[in-house]
């Protein structure tokens, strides 16, 4: 009688095999950094001028999250983030580390990676941003400093009240993690290829910051919170049916 039976989830498992293997192997996720193009300067809101030269981020690592697993993400962002950025490639996370000019562009998406996930629900993607290594994506000669830093702001601040100017130098060097939740689920039960956007709204980084009366580390601080908000995982909708 057992034997009937192993024989028979033998045939069923077979038979299923080919299905879940075009399955799986027909989900694509393209992944892409889209910063906001940069404008000439930025007004803030306490009505400072910001006039940047150099804006850059370094990305570590790019996870999907099941539904089932994103509170659970939630709560790890309580404990410091780990430097998981040079951990092998899974097919729901891409290892690979990347600067990101804030600088350059005017708002064109940055292809990081596909991702080939099973099937399954996906509600959010966790991004973790930590100094670049010597071979990260769109590391150069002039920006090499980002294997010291997180972000690398460098410009000048107008007081639009006084008309004063004075210089603005921020640098991130902790590892900072985001966990961000799709405006609906990813549900993947078919061959599909799908697209998301991490977006960077670097124009906001510098809101709530009254330059003329806070301290530098005041100031980065705030500049640390205002990175973590201003990244929004967007999904850019099926692009195409495998």
């Amino acid at each position: 009688m057992r034997s009937s039976l192993f024989i028979t989830i033998a045939v069923l498992s077979l038979a299923a095999l080919p299905h879940c293997m075009q399955v799986t192997d027909g989900i694509e996720v393209d992944v892409a950094y889209q910063p906001v193009a940069t404008p000439a300067q930025i007004r803030t809101d306490m009505g400072y001028r910001v006039h940047l030269e150099r804006a850059l981020i370094a990305v570590g690592r790019v996870e999907l999250i099941e539904c089932d697993n994103f509170v659970l993400g939630l709560w790890e962002l309580v404990a410091p983030a780990r430097a998981r950025a040079h951990e092998s490639a899974t097919p729901t996370s891409l290892g690979v580390p990347f600067v990101v000019d804030l600088m350059e562009g005017a708002g064109a998406p940055v292809f990081a990676g596909t991702l080939r996930p099973p099937p399954g629900r996906y509600c959010g993607i966790r991004v973790l941003g930590m100094p670049a290594d010597d071979d990260a994506v769109g590391l150069t000669a002039q920006n090499r400093d980002m294997m010291q830093h997180t972000v690398l702001i460098v410009g000048q601040v107008e007081d639009t009240a006084t008309g004063d100017t004075a210089p603005l130098l921020a640098r991130i060097w902790e590892v900072l993690e985001w966990d961000m939740l799709f405006d609906r689920p990813l549900v993947f039960d078919s061959p599909i290829l799908e697209s998301v956007n991490i977006q960077i709204d670097h124009t906001k980084w510098f809101d709530g910051i009254d330059f003329a009366q806070q301290s530098p580390d005041a100031v980065q601080q705030r500049i640390a919170e205002n990175v973590r908000s201003s990244l929004q995982a967007v999904l850019a909708g099926t692009k195409a049916d495998l």
